[in-house]
């Protein structure tokens, strides 16, 4: 999942005593970009100037490895650390790595586009690019994350550099750190990860807790607590949440009567399940369904 990135203190690379200020529009390539993106090969030869911006970036380490002079400090960066950068950060990247050099993925945008995110998505937000630590946000992709994520950046790179594509690229990267990384309080493990995905059928359902520690091949109590230390629920309320979404997905897209639905989710009095669902959703069943199938 993501981690913490790590500090260190590397003597031989010294921290620049100067900085450079540089701007977004000096390196648009055209008059109606509103930002930039790059994937580019840091050799260990080049000399990158330490500076700040006016501008918002986010850039991710597609290969090799590094060290990230930023705010004073040196921190090792590698494959798959992902910082996002406020415009008061200064920083540089030496490449440390061996011939392939540091494979950087870079987006810069307008500050403009960084206050829209934060009034729409997150007003309270004290972290992501809105963090008052020293340092700014950084973690560590896991393989599948920064596959996804590079394969949505060879997209991004063919299209116009537009609001459009903008906000689908910076939002694709707060939906997965925000997903992965705010709502899981630890790693989840290969087997428990599986099992959270394979658990989705009323065969499986109806077995109930039993069905899920099942996919497993843990004890119930091993699971109950590997649970509770990542998702901060118990075993029955990850499989009660699980049940009332797949409820909800069939209430919305089909017209399956709500008692099999009931019987599907594994419960075997209808009056416990509309008490269930409407604790989850706020509203019953036919509640939902009504609202969720009506046209505009």
């Amino acid at each position: 999942m993501l981690h913490d990135a790590v500090a260190v203190h590397t003597l031989e690379i010294m921290i620049p005593s100067k900085k450079t200020r540089i701007s977004l529009p000096s390196f648009l390539i055209q008059p109606n970009d509103v930002f930039h993106i790059v994937r580019r090969t840091i050799t260990a030869d080049e000399n990158l100037d330490y500076h700040d911006h006016d501008y918002a970036e986010m850039f991710w380490i597609k290969e090799g490895n590094g060290i990230h002079i930023i705010n004073g400090e040196k921190h090792t960066i590698e494959k798959g650390t992902l910082c996002l950068m406020r415009p008061q950060d200064t920083h540089t990247f030496v490449s440390t790595g061996n011939n392939t050099g540091l494979v950087v993925t870079n987006i810069a945008f307008y500050l403009e586009s960084l206050q829209l995110f934060k009034d729409r998505y997150f007003p309270e937000s004290e972290t992501f690019f809105w963090t008052n630590e020293k340092m700014p946000y950084m973690v560590k992709l896991n393989a599948d994350h920064l596959n996804d994520i590079s394969t949505f950046t060879d997209y991004i790179l063919t299209k116009k550099r537009d609001y459009i594509h903008l906000d689908i690229m910076v939002l694709h990267i707060f939906r997965m750190l925000t997903e992965t990384f705010e709502e899981n309080s630890c790693d989840v493990p290969r087997w428990l990860a599986i099992a959270l995905d394979q658990y989705n059928s009323p065969q499986l359902f109806r077995k109930g807790v039993p069905g899920f520690v099942e996919l497993t091949e843990r004890t119930t109590d091993h699971v109950n607590k590997i649970i509770k230390q990542c998702l901060n629920q118990t075993l029955t309320e990850t499989v009660t949440k699980i049940k009332m979404n797949y409820a909800a997905q069939r209430l919305t897209m089909t017209n399956v009567p709500i008692k099999t639905i009931c019987y599907n989710c594994g419960f075997s009095a209808i009056g416990h399940f509309y008490k269930v669902f409407k604790k989850h959703n706020g509203m019953t069943p036919n509640e939902y369904r009504d609202i969720n199938h009506k046209v505009f």
